[in-house]
């Protein structure tokens, strides 16, 4: 057991190194998404502006995700000075922290600590997992949480009375971060019948409803104080145009076995298939050939296929659309593997993942979460460097930036760069553009008298160029085109002000 424990403790470490290595010092995406979570997490210490209703889910005005995740990343942002790549590494520990979770899930669930080991092998060196570790968004804790929601309900099935308290507990918190995994209250139901479990004691049925409406209680808040819009807007969803059910199933399964490749075999798609097929059919073939095991695998292909009862209300093109399913890939997975009774055969099965999967994340870095499908421009690192192109042209002097956004005339990224990054240069640059409302508004507005100006243009195909012609029109009215530089994704532009009368040497803010 010690021993076991030890190569755990070994294993964590190996993933918190490479998860580490995959971010630092900035490899990690900066969006408007990112951006106003940063802004909304900050402001709920520094302005003691408590939050109850969470973000919009998609474009639906009406539907909320909880706000979990804005309290999630508030230590590392209060602890970082605003720094994003503090709250990436916090992620980053929780994600590596997941291994552990699958170690004990599958352990218990094959009682074999070896499949365990294997399993937090595969989570530790896993492209999908590395890469969302490095994702600061809403989903990506789920990781962590919807597991435990899983072996919260494998310890109930095993006569652990607790284990349903914990189940609703992460339940609850799974749909706080991410609002579409509203499909585990059907996937519990499935489980109580397939299983045949025992329905739960008063006090158990108690405690577990205390759980559940404990992590739900802000989303239960934020229905109340909206009339049950979001609620509405759920039962409505089924409604309007939509693709067929079966267009729905065959972009489900092609994104199911995408999602094999990623979390196992990132570098051939073809080959990731012919395995998750495989892994499927003998999962398959030892539920109808042996009694012994059968409820763990049945167990197991519920986890595996649940994420499909979202084809009820369509599918999703966002690449985080089945993040439910890796771990469940990684358990059956350790399943088969932990049957190979050679440990040179084991050996070598397990070192071609690590490094199939280590070399896609090597051959990733630089593009923030390349799984993501990024903007360029996002990259924080590219964004760093802008700004230290901005300061550095400009040393000591007063300037100004102007942006083309997406979303376009909203200053979400640059108003929150430059204010966590000024402390290294001093000062912030002030702002030409329109009016920005808060918490968009952190760069004062420009007086005219700047000595350089800026123009920071996001070079993503989803701005028509006549925004980027606009903005680069009304410069040459009022300043001199110096010269341009581009950073993958972000060109700047410089000018000197045509207005500019005296130096104005800034002094630290």
């Amino acid at each position: 057991m010690k021993r076991n424990y030890q190569i755990l403790s070994f294993i964590f470490t190996f993933a918190c190194l490479i998860r580490l290595a995959s971010v630092w010092p900035a490899n990690t995406i900066i969006g408007f998404d990112q951006a106003r979570d940063l802004f909304d997490s900050r402001k709920i210490v520094l302005d003691k502006d408590l939050r109850i209703v969470g973000p919009t889910a998609g474009n639906n005005a009406n539907l909320h995700h909880g706000v979990a995740f804005l309290y999630f990343l508030i230590p590392p942002l209060i602890l970082g000075g605003g720094n994003p790549i503090w709250a990436v590494l916090w992620n980053s520990l929780i994600n590596a922290s997941s291994i552990i979770v699958l170690f004990l899930f599958a352990k218990s669930l094959f009682k074999d600590k070896r499949a365990g080991i294997i399993a937090a092998i595969i989570g530790s060196v896993s492209y999908y997992y590395v890469q969302f570790s490095g994702w600061l968004s809403n989903p990506t804790v789920t990781l962590f949480t919807v597991p435990l929601f899983f072996l919260g309900f494998w310890q109930y099935k095993e006569d652990k009375s607790w284990g349903l308290p914990l189940a609703a507990f992460f339940l609850g918190l799974s749909i706080q971060f991410e609002i579409f995994f509203l499909y585990l209250i059907p996937t519990a139901a499935i489980l109580f019948l397939v299983l045949k479990l025992k329905p739960p004691t008063v006090k158990i049925f108690v405690y577990s409803l205390i759980a559940i409406c404990f992590s739900l209680s802000s989303m239960i808040a934020t229905e109340i104080k909206f009339g049950f819009s979001g609620l509405r807007a759920l039962l409505s969803a089924t409604g309007g145009q939509k693709p067929s059910f079966f267009q729905n199933l065959e972009y489900f399964f092609d994104r199911f076995f995408q999602t094999f490749s990623q979390t196992l075999w990132p570098q051939n798609k073809t080959f990731a298939i012919a395995v998750g097929i495989f892994i499927i059919a003998l999962l398959l073939y030892q539920i109808i050939r042996f009694k012994n095991g059968r409820p763990t695998l049945i167990f197991l292909l519920v986890y595996l296929f649940s994420p499909g009862l979202m084809l009820i209300l369509g599918s999703h093109a966002a690449p985080w659309f089945l993040i439910g399913l890796p771990p469940a890939i990684i358990l059956l997975t350790s399943f088969v593997l932990s049957k190979i009774k050679s440990p040179v055969l084991l050996c070598l099965c397990l070192s071609l993942i690590a490094f199939i999967n280590l070399k896609a994340v090597i051959n990733s870095y630089g593009q923030g979460q390349a799984l993501l499908e990024p903007d360029r421009s996002a990259t924080l690192s590219k964004q760093i460097a802008a700004m230290d192109y901005t300061y550095q042209m400009s040393p000591g002097e007063n300037f100004a930036i102007d942006a083309v956004t997406n979303p376009l005339y909203i200053n979400a990224v640059w108003a929150y760069n430059y204010n966590w990054y000024w402390h290294r240069y001093g000062y912030k640059p002030s702002w030409l553009g329109g009016d920005q409302i808060p918490p968009y508004d952190t760069l004062s507005k420009a007086s005219g008298n700047e000595k350089y100006l800026f123009l920071i243009i996001d070079q993503t195909p989803r701005i028509p160029p006549i925004y980027t012609q606009n903005a680069t029109n009304s410069m040459k009215k009022i300043a001199n085109y110096i010269e341009e530089k581009e950073f993958d994704g972000i060109k700047v532009i410089m000018w000197k002000n045509k207005n500019y009368k005296n130096s104005t040497t800034i002094k630290a803010q």
